[in-house]
């Protein structure tokens, strides 16, 4: 009988002991609200902030904001943070500062979620995106592509995915005027290239191989290059890993003030720059040339100059200079900064300084106001930002004796242009050289 009873006494305790591992189970439970979770992370493509941090403060308690991801750098991507899901205020700050870059109220992070936030944006224009990466595989051979255009600055664009011999007047775009779209493709290998808008011999990225995988998901995010018109690129698979694509060529054109008339001709990388051309002369378009350690040759009135070879930074622009004084002829090569105005009523403009027969810094103004003061003979200013306008006059003067150079009347400045101004020539009226070379 009392085995009977101690039988009893057991199933009860065993009954009791495992409706409290249930009890203490369900507070563990996936399926449990309370206990769900979300999970972001941040890739910071931003060529203003080099590193970056992430705050998170769930607005449904009163704990305050919280660091979920730190010190992420350029060009990289961090691991995912993972914390509730719900909804929350999410602040985008430099790493090591008080000050708040951006901030996004009201983020639902949903259950079982991943994000990527997208930090993109040049110093003062910083700028977040995200994307969604919950969304379902293709089907077997397909891949789904997200496109995104953070390359500040360089206008609309076009992507085509082709194979590596077709001409691009034969095929349509894959993705037309970049902003935030996706489409499914074939998977495979392709060719891809990436053009200004209704301009397909304006090549901004073009690289032999690029697999898009079977039945995955990718995300290709096209970024500012330091010339401002060509773009680099990553891409990003789908809680995958970052692949960057790094633009592998430089676009540079010529400009001439060497004195005296003389016939100039100028190469780059073994491209042609100018073919006797004369004091004055500045590229209309720029030629692409591979970047790196590029061979120049210079020559004037068909003698060679020995001119050293110039470094040429993936994805920057360049205007090459020849000009000459009482020491020789000698070449400048000046970045150029291509982006675009922020702001469509503004323009940006600078000066180049040819004048090779004058040999004195010079000045701009725009309807007296200065733009650019003490420019020396070989060398450009910074591009100032002005208002674009019609009927202005510009003037160059010497920053020495405040002497006038050259008088531009009635001219217009198109909102959202890049303009240089380059002058050449020497001292006297009839000499003087002023091209106002309108470059994007």
């Amino acid at each position: 009988m009392r085995g009977i009873v101690l039988t009893r006494y057991t199933l009860v305790l065993r009954f009791v002991l495992l409706s409290v591992v249930l009890a203490m189970g369900a507070g563990c439970d996936p399926t449990n609200k309370s206990h769900k979770s979300a999970e972001i992370r941040l890739l910071n493509v931003s060529t203003g902030y080099d590193s970056l941090d992430v705050l998170a403060d769930d607005e449904n308690d009163d704990d305050g904001d919280s660091t979920q991801l730190q010190a992420v750098a350029y060009g990289t991507v961090s691991d995912y943070a993972k914390f509730d899901s719900g909804t929350y205020t999410l602040k985008f700050k430099r790493n090591g500062v008080t000050g708040t870059l951006r901030t996004i109220s009201s983020a639902k992070l949903p259950d079982d979620s991943r994000t990527t936030y997208i930090a993109y944006g040049s110093s003062g224009n910083f700028a977040v995106t995200s994307i969604d990466e919950d969304a379902d595989d293709p089907a077997d051979g397909k891949t789904l592509v997200r496109v995104f255009n953070a390359a500040e600055g360089v206008g609309t664009l076009n992507v085509y995915f082709t194979d590596a011999s077709d001409s691009l007047e034969n095929v349509s775009p894959d993705f037309s005027a970049v902003g935030g779209s996706s489409a499914t493709l074939d998977s495979g290998t392709y060719r891809l290239r990436v053009t200004g808008s209704g301009d397909t011999d304006d090549i901004r990225l073009d690289i032999p191989e690029i697999t898009l995988p079977d039945g995955g998901i990718v995300s290709l995010i096209f970024t500012s290059s330091q010339g401002g018109v060509l773009v680099n690129a990553v891409m990003l698979p789908h809680e995958g890993e970052l692949t960057t694509i790094t633009n592998p060529r430089a676009r540079v054109r010529g400009a001439v003030g060497i004195s005296s008339g003389a016939l100039t001709t100028i190469r780059v990388g073994g491209s042609t720059l100018f073919s006797n051309a004369t004091t004055g002369a500045i590229g209309s378009k720029y030629v692409q040339v591979n970047a790196g350690s590029a061979a120049v040759t210079l020559s004037v009135d068909g003698n060679l100059i020995d001119t050293p070879a110039q470094t040429l930074v993936a994805g920057g622009d360049y205007t090459l200079l020849a000009w000459n004084d009482a020491n020789g002829t000698h070449t400048t090569l000046i970045s150029d900064d291509n982006r675009l105005p922020s702001s469509a009523g503004n323009v940006k403009l600078r000066l180049i300084n040819g004048m090779s027969a004058f040999g004195d810094p010079i000045s701009l103004a725009i309807d007296y106001s200065p733009i650019a003061e003490g420019v020396t003979l070989g060398q450009a200013s910074a591009f100032a930002s002005v208002d674009s306008g019609t009927d202005l006059q510009l003037d160059v003067t010497s920053a020495l004796t405040a002497t006038n150079v050259l008088s531009k009347t009635s001219v217009t400045l198109v909102g959202s242009g890049v303009y240089t101004l380059f002058m050449a020539g020497g001292a006297g009226s009839s000499q003087v050289s002023g091209i106002l070379r309108k470059d994007r």
